[in-house]
């Protein structure tokens, strides 16, 4: 798989469907934005920390879950409505938190170790995602599943991951330089939804990944 080839792909997908996605997904991302800035207000910056990572939990299923589902039904060319996208986003939403906690405690703590650690985690988490959503796997079985279809895969997928996220985390180190210190809460809550909308961008392309590496485990 060309690292290249699958961000090209997902970037035409992306943009010939950005007004849909986000349709879909940018109304959750906003009022997960608004939540964390409400948080800030209220508890302050270090004590929210903790509920910004719960809140995150809520709302990140949501939005991607939606987006999970919509692109596998364009691929398949089933064209479903939007109400229908969230509601079934919504049924898979218990089981896709539950896998967004364990995921982001493992995550966690394998930066906490170091950050190699945590890379290594998040990207052997890659697909689990998609098992969950797509396949109804149990959230443990989800990510045992992605550590086994990740084997051998684990370079490209860091590649694309960093390629899209690496402009991202710049714009945000110059974008929070400028804010200062004690950032407006409009500007944040705008630079937050922008990341979090660009960021959906990974979610496609390693939504195409993983149709490639099924797709190769079937026929082995």
């Amino acid at each position: 798989m060309n690292p290249l080839e699958l961000l090209r792909a997902s970037w035409y997908f992306f943009s010939r469907n950005a007004g849909q996605i986000a349709l879909l997904c940018l109304p959750a991302i906003m009022i997960e934005a608004i939540s964390q800035q409400g948080l800030i207000a209220w508890l302050g910056p270090e004590k929210s920390q903790g509920a910004s990572i719960v809140v995150s939990m809520l709302f990140y299923p949501v939005y991607v879950g939606a987006l999970i589902i919509f692109v596998d039904s364009r691929s398949h060319r089933i064209r479903l409505k939007p109400r229908q996208v969230l509601e079934m986003a919504l049924a898979r939403w218990p089981a896709f938190a539950v896998l967004a906690a364990i995921s982001t405690l493992l995550i966690m703590v394998g930066a906490w170790m170091l950050i190699l650690p945590g890379l290594y985690v998040m990207i052997k988490l890659a697909f689990a995602e998609y098992l969950l959503v797509l396949e109804g796997r149990a959230p443990l079985d989800a990510i045992k599943e992605s550590f086994a279809l990740t084997n051998g895969h684990f370079w490209t997928i860091l590649v694309c991951v960093l390629m899209v996220m690496g402009p991202i985390w710049l714009v945000d180190w110059f974008a929070y330089r400028e804010l200062g210190q004690h950032p407006d809460p409009v500007g944040t809550v705008l630079l937050e939804t922008f990341n979090s909308f660009f960021q959906l961008f990974v979610s496609i392309a390693l939504y195409r990944m993983f149709t490639l590496v099924t797709e190769q485990a079937t026929e082995q």
